[in-house]
């Protein structure tokens, strides 16, 4: 009888060891399921946030989901697929369809009241465009322009103009606006829960204008304006008072993706803290993701609790992404290949159509071959169409092109931006160091509070980026041995030691070198721009440039004008983007 009990126990004991075993072993499973999908996740976060898209995570492993991706010789290759070309250039500048632009009439409801439009017809008949005509035209300009030089014409003359000053408007005038940033108030005075109105300042008030039917607006950003204003009133969510210092919503922008047709949203809320801007903005941002789902691109939130009117602040701890991807992605306008991508965070223009031929035409001004320095670069935007532009028969490939601005967010929109351009025009290597990774976006924001520098991405043998302002950048090297400098600074123009530079006479004694290491001369006698002999100038600002473009002409340095290309990039606005090329004499 013990036998049989001790046996007994014994079975029961091997079962129950049995039924453990199995239980561990589907714990296991299950567990290694669960770390599969939370890899799975992260790696696609991480690709989407720091690599170009379709890497795969472990080296040796092919996977089909990025097929694109092939070994070859132990190392991966990116073969990108055709993207469309959103811009022809051909007929955007056609004399004919640019002189039935010059005469339209853009005939928005809103005009008189709005103070976004100086003009509703005519569009370069607006008071910049007259004085830039007449500025070029005079005899300061024309005594250094290079074809009063070649046609041995007399530079004194007396007339507003000569026609030298083209004028292209490179876009249709109405719905180009693919960038808006509007101004939030309450709908009543009465009570402030009721929902909030978007718009401009009528003209001379403070008074905010609703302008639901905009002409000059992407139809997307009219869709956002309706689907907001429907939002904030079926949540209640309140405007920020200037007079109480009370509510939350200051400001909205919106930026639309041209081909998705989907718009990065964000709310620039009166709060210290994201924390501080809740229940409010959850509440408000899930009515929109419900409402119109497809209409989003992304949500950002800004806070700013500043007391005077700047929308954005300066710190970059202030940012955070709420939903929807991190990069609007907008196709390079030149080729087949290569995507530019912006953020928030990033400039980006109004107008990106018209945009589009304006950078074409900067990098048709840039010789085949040439080594080519950008500041002011933003996110590389006119270097990286200049280096695609080049890379197509029959034009010669530029050598290199450095690229810098003082952003630091623009360097990860920069090499998110290279890594999309076949390789065998940006030498890009996606394989990088194994010890190096792209900046995050926390990351960035981390560095930018300290005030750290970044470290130039050199990753790239053809198109390169430093973070630093125009004048750090020069006087690190960045233009030493550069046929090309470009230049498309803000409205205030140059910075003093950019123009200080320029002005220098060019010192034949200067050896050209590529980099400051292989100078041999102190740094305070470097002409930093001394082997540059072609400047392309954008002009945002055209009093600025008129200063620039008279301390150019009247240095030692040597430059004649060849041309000036005025570009109506924001119809109706009293507003003109110039580009003058100049040589060396």
């Amino acid at each position: 009888m013990a036998r049989q009990t001790t046996q007994s126990m014994r079975l029961r004991i091997t079962f129950a060891i049995f039924i453990c075993i199995a239980i561990i072993r589907t714990s296991n499973s299950f567990t290694s399921i669960q770390r599969s999908r939370v890899s799975t996740t992260h790696t696609a976060l991480f690709v989407a946030s720091s690599r170009p898209k379709g890497k795969p995570g472990n080296k040796g492993k092919k996977s089909k989901s990025n097929s694109k991706w092939g070994n070859r010789k132990g190392k991966k290759k990116y073969n990108p697929k055709p993207r469309p070309v959103l811009t022809d250039y051909y007929a955007n500048t056609d004399p004919r369809e640019i002189e039935g632009r010059l005469l339209g009439a853009i005939n928005c409801e809103h005009f008189g009241s709005c103070a976004g439009c100086v003009t509703n017809e005519h569009v370069g008949e607006v008071d910049v465009i007259q004085s830039a005509k007449r500025y070029f035209s005079s005899t300061a300009v024309r005594k250094n322009r290079m074809d009063v030089y070649e046609n041995g014409e007399d530079w004194v003359v007396e007339d507003d103009d000569d026609g030298f000053y083209e004028v292209v408007v490179p876009t249709g005038i109405t719905g180009w606006r693919t960038h808006a940033k509007l101004v939030v108030t309450e709908r009543s005075s009465s009570w402030a829960n009721d929902g909030c109105i978007f718009g401009l300042y009528k003209r001379g008030t403070h008074d905010v204008l609703e302008i639901p039917k905009c002409a000059v607006h992407h139809p997307s950003i009219n869709l956002a304006v309706q689907e907001l204003e429907k939002a904030t009133a079926k949540v209640g969510t309140a405007a920020f008072s200037k007079e109480s210092r009370e509510g939350g919503l200051r400001y909205v922008q919106l930026q639309v993706e041209r081909t998705t047709g989907k718009v990065s949203l964000t709310l620039v809320w009166a709060a210290s803290e994201l924390k501080y801007a809740q229940p409010a903005l959850s509440r408000l941002t899930k009515q929109l993701s419900k409402s119109n789902p497809d209409l989003w691109h992304s949500m950002w939130c800004h806070c700013n609790e500043s007391p005077g009117n700047n929308i954005f602040t300066r710190n970059s701890r202030n940012w955070y992404q709420l939903s929807g991807n991190e990069f609007v992605r907008e196709p390079i306008s030149v080729g087949e290949y290569g995507w530019l991508y912006f953020t928030p965070l990033t400039f980006r223009q109004g107008n990106m159509d018209g945009f589009d031929i304006l950078a074409n035409d900067v990098a048709r001004s840039i010789p085949g071959g040439s080594k080519v320095c950008e500041l002011y670069a933003g996110v590389g935007l006119l270097g990286l169409t200049s280096l695609v532009h080049h890379s197509q028969e029959p034009n010669e490939p530029l050598v290199w092109v450095r690229c810098s601005d003082e952003n630091p967010a623009n360097l990860r929109s920069f090499t998110r931006s290279l890594s999309s351009i076949p390789v065998s025009i940006s030498e890009y290597d996606r394989n990088g160091d194994g010890d190096k990774k792209d900046l995050t976006l926390g990351e960035i924001m981390k560095m930018m509070e300290e005030g750290k520098q970044l470290e130039d991405d050199r990753s790239g043998q053809k198109a390169s980026y430093v973070v630093a302002s125009a004048g750090v950048a020069l006087k690190s090297g960045q233009a030493l041995g550069a046929d090309v400098l470009v230049v498309d600074p803000p409205r205030k123009g140059l910075e003093e030691e950019v123009l200080q530079q320029l002005c220098k006479p060019v010192n034949p004694n200067q050896p050209q070198v590529e980099s400051p290491k292989l100078l041999t001369m102190p740094d305070e006698v470097v002409n930093w721009t001394n082997d540059v002999q072609t400047l392309v100038y954008v002009s945002c600002g055209f009093d600025a440039l008129v200063s620039d473009c008279d301390k150019l002409l009247s240095s030692q340095g040597g430059w004649a004008l060849e041309r000036a290309t005025g570009y109506v990039l924001f119809p109706g606005s009293n507003h003109v983007e110039t580009i003058c090329i100049f040589h060396r004499q």
